[in-house]
C-alpha cells in the first residue's frame, strides 16, 4: 500500500508527496525535511509518518503549534485511510493508494508535462499578438484546470484586458477584468505566482467583493515580466471544485508563462519595427508625391 500526502499553505500551490509501503515521512520547515511547509505556524521539524506493517502513524515532534487529526491534537496516533491533517495552521490531506490509484497518478502528472510542451511549442506557431494572446491563456487554462481566464497587459494608466475566456457576453463586450485586482496586484507586486486553492479561507480574498459576487473557489496568478519591467499577468479561476493547483502544476505554468513573455516581447518587437517601417515607407511615399507635384508646379 502506498499513500500521498497534499500539504495546502495559505496562498502557494499545494505540495504533493507520495510515500512507498514502509517508507517514513519527516514533515516540518527545516530544510532537512521530506515535506518542507515554509509557514511561520510550522515548527522547524513539526511531525513524521512512521511507517506500520499496515500503515502510517502521526507522531507530533513537540511542535508549538501541535498537530491535528480530523480536528483533535494527536501525539502519536494510528493513521486511518483517509483523513485531513493539520499542522499549525496548514491542513493537509492524507490518503492511502491502492496500486491503480497509485498509477492513475503517476499518469495524471505524466500528463500535465505532455499538456504543457503541446503548449509550449503552439506558442512557436504563432504570428500575432490577439493568437499569441489566446494560445497562451487557453493553455494556462488548461493546466490550471479553471474555467475562465485573461491576459492584462501593461499600459500607461495601469492595466486593459487584452485576452480573455469564458467571461459572460457584458465583459466580454467591456473588455472588464472581473476576478480578483487584489491577485493581480499581489502577483505583479511580488514578483511571484499567486495561487488560492480554497479562496475561503484566505482572509485577504474571501472578503473581497468581486471574489464573492463570483462565487471563486479557487485562483491562480501568474506575472509576465520582461527583466524589472511588468508585462502584465495570466489569470485564471474557477468556481467548481477540483483538484488543488500543485507544485508540478505552477511550475509547468510559470515555465509556459516565461516563454509567452518572451514570445510577447519578440511579438511586440517585430510589430513596433513593421510599424516604423510602415510610417518610413509611407513618409517616403509622401516624399515622393510632393516632390512630383512640385515638379508639375515648374
Amino acid at each position: 500500500m502506498q499513500a500521498r500526502i497534499t500539504a495546502h499553505p495559505p496562498v502557494h500551490a499545494a505540495i504533493v508527496r507520495s510515500l512507498r509501503a514502509g517508507e517514513g515521512l519527516r514533515i516540518g520547515r527545516g530544510d532537512g525535511c521530506d515535506l518542507k511547509i515554509d509557514h511561520p505556524s510550522i515548527s522547524r521539524a513539526h511531525a513524521e509518518l512512521v511507517p506500520m506493517a499496515q500503515g502510517w502513524r502521526l507522531c507530533d515532534l513537540g511542535s508549538k503549534n501541535g498537530s491535528f487529526l480530523d480536528g483533535r491534537p494527536v501525539h502519536d496516533d494510528v493513521l486511518p485511510p483517509t483523513v485531513w491533517l493539520r499542522f499549525g495552521d496548514v491542513y493537509c490531506e492524507f490518503r492511502m493508494l491502492d496500486a491503480a490509484e497509485a498509477a492513475a497518478a503517476d499518469d495524471g502528472a505524466r500528463a500535465q508535462r505532455v499538456a504543457a510542451t503541446a503548449h509550449t511549442a503552439r506558442l512557436d506557431a504563432v504570428s500575432g499578438l490577439d493568437e499569441l494572446l489566446d494560445a497562451s491563456l487557453r493553455g494556462a487554462l488548461e493546466l490550471a484546470q479553471c474555467e475562465r481566464g485573461f491576459v492584462l497587459l501593461a499600459r500607461d494608466d495601469g492595466f486593459e484586458v487584452r485576452a480573455s475566456l469564458a467571461m459572460d457576453a457584458a465583459s466580454l463586450r467591456r473588455r472588464e477584468f472581473s476576478g480578483s485586482v487584489g491577485a493581480v496586484r499581489r502577483a505583479l507586486a511580488e514578483r511571484r505566482t499567486v495561487v488560492a486553492n480554497d479562496i475561503g479561507r484566505e482572509a485577504w480574498l474571501s472578503s473581497r467583493a468581486s471574489v464573492v459576487a463570483a462565487g471563486l473557489s479557487a485562483l491562480v496568478c501568474l506575472p509576465l515580466h520582461d527583466g524589472e519591467r511588468a508585462l502584465g499577468a495570466i489569470y485564471a479561476d474557477r468556481v467548481r471544485p477540483g483538484s488543488p493547483i500543485t507544485m508540478l502544476d505552477q511550475e509547468l505554468l510559470e515555465a509556459f508563462a516565461e516563454r509567452a513573455a518572451l514570445w510577447l516581447v519578440a511579438r511586440r518587437a517585430t510589430e513596433l519595427l513593421d510599424a516604423h517601417a510602415a510610417a518610413d515607407l509611407d513618409a517616403r511615399r509622401w516624399d515622393g508625391i510632393v516632390a512630383a507635384h512640385a515638379g508639375d508646379e515648374r
